[in-house]
């Protein structure tokens, strides 16, 4: 009897086969392993598994640890390789919240995360020949990745100390040697990784406690709170399908070893979770400019940063970011023409309101309409513009000034958390126009309406006011808020800077 003929597939030249190979996901390679021994010999191949490094390392080609095959490297990681891939991390820590930036360190055969700090440095106090009686410093910090203590690592000795009642690697906690410390030792800093499971979008409301917050947009969301503290493995995913590729926990805790009581004191528990942000919500393009990740001078609270956006389908305005534009507007249309560009020093007499810790008015009266009578809800009706302002335009092409821009902070503060708005520039379009600065401090720059978001301490009596937004730059943007006679100053960050271990 004449032997089968081979599947079509098997008979193709080796090199053809292992070129198709290539261009199969990691879960299709191990399905194909699992066809027959001869698909399982190509499956091995080290050239399929050097491109399943390089993609989280940002393309680049790290140097591999010579006792290592590409293969052995990457299960060596498996399933952590989506914290480098994601670059960017924040979290959820009260009020501050933290910036990390995640990469593979081919030196120590680690993937590892920083803090992202930054350093005001001193400034200058320029006067804006506009209004003369603004008080403006400059802002320049100094971006740096803070090298002292990482965030998290994982290396070889993290992994094999890995510790539960299960098996599977998705389900343990990961001891991390981040403190200088044994990471399993009786006394000391402790610092352990958790992988996460997405919560479905059917059980996520707004009343749910999820990271990253709803104003954010994310294909997966986690769990906040938990009455174990995390330690059921019901929070934890049992199969790659479950596992959160944006989101994951750090147990931290300080243990000490007491004589006296005959065991050891384990104090100071903090879960954190961690969130990304998909790429193209911070990537900027020819049409949206100005989206990336931002850091802020936000005064006595220093620098903090943020993520802006450029929604091509926004949400309606929050209500009191619209009260605080429909109050900017009636106000404007009984005052001067050109009163964007003027300090709003008093409100309305007889309108009802209140004044908060922070000293400003806020409007309460539920009767205020949100919409412009026939306008569209969230499009204002255009400011009677100045000389200056809507016959001229910036040297750069019309077409990217449409839309909203919207900054949501990533680290915040006792006023403004974390995962808030910061402003809001509803149109940059004719719309929202205020005029084109002809002054040298911002000369040529677009100037649009905005709101700025404000509160007490402890985010008490939370409220938006009108600013000016002034687009200096695709790298730049200036925040004039007219209430406090202040003009504060935000910078793009480039995060692939960070990424590179030298």
């Amino acid at each position: 009897m004449d032997a089968p003929n081979p599947p079509p597939l098997l008979s193709l030249p080796p090199e053809l086969i292992q070129q198709i190979l290539t261009f199969v996901s990691l879960s299709d390679l191990l399905s194909i392993s699992l066809v027959n021994r001869v698909l399982y010999e190509h499956s091995l191949q080290d050239t399929l598994y050097k491109p399943l490094v390089q993609s989280p390392t940002q393309g680049i080609t790290p140097a591999k640890p010579d006792e290592l095959t590409w293969r052995e490297l990457y299960k060596t990681h498996h399933p952590y390789w989506f914290i480098p891939r994601n670059k960017i991390w924040f979290a959820d820590n009260v009020h501050t919240g933290k910036l990390l930036i995640a990469r593979y360190n081919h030196r120590l055969n680690a993937i590892e995360a920083f803090a992202l700090v930054a350093e005001r440095r001193q400034p200058t106090f320029p006067i804006w020949d506009w209004h003369p009686e603004v008080i403006i410093h400059t802002f320049d910090p100094k971006l740096q990745l803070d090298l002292n203590a990482p965030i998290l690592r994982l290396d070889c000795k993290a992994y094999e100390n890995a510790v539960g009642d299960v098996v599977y690697r998705l389900q343990k906690e990961v001891p991390m040697n981040v403190h200088q410390d044994h990471p399993e030792s009786p006394a000391g800093h402790h610092s352990r990784l958790i992988l996460t499971s997405p919560l479905p979008p059917h059980k996520t409301s707004s009343s749910t406690s999820v990271w990253p917050p709803l104003i954010l947009p994310s294909e997966n969301r986690t769990r906040t709170n938990s009455a174990t503290h995390f330690r059921d493995i019901s929070d934890r995913p049992s199969t790659l399908s479950e596992l959160s590729p944006s989101t994951f926990r750090i147990r931290k805790w300080l243990q000490f070893s007491s004589r006296r009581l005959g065991h050891n004191q384990h104090i100071g528990e903090e879960i954190i979770t961690f969130a990304t942000l998909p790429e193209e919500l911070y990537t900027p393009t020819p049409q949206k400019p100005w989206q990336g990740i931002w850091c802020g001078d936000y005064a006595g609270h220093g620098v903090e940063f943020l993520v802006v956006t450029q929604p091509e389908e926004p949400d309606s305005l929050p209500l009191r970011a619209d009260w605080a534009m429909l109050e900017r507007e009636r106000q404007s249309s009984v005052s001067s023409v050109d009163s964007w560009s003027t300090a709003h020093t008093s409100h309305s007499s007889g309108e009802a309101g209140h004044q908060n810790d922070a000293g400003h008015v806020s409007v309460t009266d539920p009767n205020i309409e949100t919409s412009w009578g026939t306008a569209q809800p969230h499009e204002y009706p255009r400011e009677h513009a100045s000389s200056s302002a809507a016959t001229t335009s910036c040297n750069e092409d019309d077409s990217i000034y449409r839309g909203r821009i919207e900054a949501i902070k990533l680290t915040g503060d006792p006023n403004i958390p974390r995962g808030e708005y910061t402003f809001i520039a509803p149109d940059i379009g004719a719309n929202g126009l205020v005029r084109i600065a002809t002054e040298d401090m911002f000369k040529g720059a677009r100037i649009v309406k905005s709101v700025g978001h404000i509160a007490a301490r402890g985010y008490r009596d939370d409220d938006f006011i009108p600013s000016q937004l002034i687009l200096i730059s695709h790298d730049r943007l200036a925040q004039y808020w007219e209430e406090f006679g202040h003009v504060s100053f935000y910078q793009r960050v480039n995060i692939d800077e960070f990424t590179k271990v030298d």
